[in-house]
């Protein structure tokens, strides 16, 4: 008997919504649908504009809620759609939401999702689950990152005792595994993606630098690293969290006036992937991790310059999660389906590893069909 989740992710690069369709019986995974849609450019304008804003209005956040609750509730219809399944067979939506602000620190921590549920279950007719976030943070967590718990049941899934694996999206983590112990720890290492992209669309070099080209065409600028990495974030012992709320390009700004000199654009871009390597690299010799088989997942898995530096680093191949059954593009996606099932189980997760909360918790938040 098939227990279909759909899970449906949209990352800080806010350029699309991803939506799966997963089978989740037999405490096991299969993909058996997925597809990916463009967030249009005027909302993700608006919404990288409320993501560095320092003053967020009601009225921007609820129509960003709004305006997110339709565009996810379109992407899971689609989805049904175009593989000619019935809304009927679906036990739940698991959706994310669109990070807004992600700010876990005392004495007022929260973590601020857009995309309505109330919105999804109207124009969908399926049970969702959202709001993954709140209950840890209540529970004196971080609220993220939530994904290690999604990979210590794919890798149980496929009989793997012990591993790495590295999301790199906006913001890229880090989660070591190791079933034999039942010990599984994670937590966000600094930017993946999001200071790369914000550079590349400040000089009007599209959304992304595709394949890392443009940062493999400048040089290191070794004064520049240091500046950015001796941001105290990187120092912080873990459970630790963050967001583009926080490296953005502001942030990057103050860094290079702090050279006293214009570098050019595709050295600073060159910098900037050298400073995600770097951060990815340190992060396993501090767990002396370097042996370990390491899973690479998430949009960085595009860039072929970022990850042959990663590669170099630690001096072997990395592996897509592809090899996991898992396509490293729609891993966030199918982990929130997968939450929404324990969910609905009510399945308590013990985080104190991860985001450092105090208690057992249930994630997510229900919301039903009524009538």
């Amino acid at each position: 008997m098939e227990e279909l989740y759909i899970g449906l992710m949209s990352g800080t690069s806010v350029d699309s919504v991803d939506s799966v369709l997963v089978n989740l019986a037999n405490q096991k995974i299969q993909i058996l649908a997925k597809i990916s849609t463009t967030i249009p450019k005027y909302l993700k304008i608006q919404t990288l504009k409320a993501t560095n804003s320092d003053n967020l209005s009601i009225q921007t956040t609820e129509s960003l809620d709004n305006q997110f609750g339709i565009l996810f509730a379109k992407a899971a219809s689609n989805l049904l759609d175009i593989n000619s399944i019935n809304k009927s067979n679906i036990k739940a939506i698991g959706s994310h939401g669109q990070t807004i602000k992600h700010s876990p620190y005392p004495p007022h921590p929260y973590s601020l999702q857009v995309g309505s549920p109330e919105k999804i279950v109207e124009l969908t007719g399926i049970r969702t689950v959202a709001d993954f976030r709140s209950a840890d943070i209540e529970a004196n967590g971080e609220g993220a990152p939530l994904a290690p718990l999604f990979h210590q049941f794919v890798f149980k899934c496929n009989n793997l005792d012990k591993g790495i694996v590295i999301n790199i999206g906006g913001i890229s983590n880090l989660t070591s595994i190791n079933n034999k112990k039942n010990e599984t720890f994670g937590y966000d290492c600094g930017p993946g993606n999001c200071l790369l992209d914000a550079w590349a669309r400040y000089h009007g070099k599209g959304d992304y630098d595709n394949a890392g080209k443009w940062a493999s065409s400048g040089n290191i600028i070794p004064k520049l690293l240091k500046i950015m990495a001796s941001d105290p974030f990187f120092s912080l012992n873990h459970p630790k969290s963050t967001g583009p709320d926080y490296f953005n390009l502001a942030w990057l700004k103050k860094k290079v006036d702090l050279l006293n000199q214009i570098p050019s654009g595709k050295d600073v871009q060159a910098t900037l992937s050298e400073l995600t390597a770097q951060i990815i690299f340190q992060e396993l010799k501090k767990l002396e991790s370097l042996k370990e088989k390491v899973y690479v997942c998430g949009g960085g898995i595009h860039n072929n310059f970022l990850v042959k530096n990663i590669q170099k680093k630690i001096r072997g191949k990395t592996l897509s999660t592809e090899s996991l059954g898992i396509d490293p593009d729609y891993l966030e996606a199918s982990c929130f389906a997968w939450l929404a099932q324990q969910r609905l189980k009510n399945v308590e997760f013990d985080l104190a590893k991860i985001t450092g909360s105090k208690k057992l918790i249930c994630l997510g938040k229900v919301w039903d069909v009524s009538g």
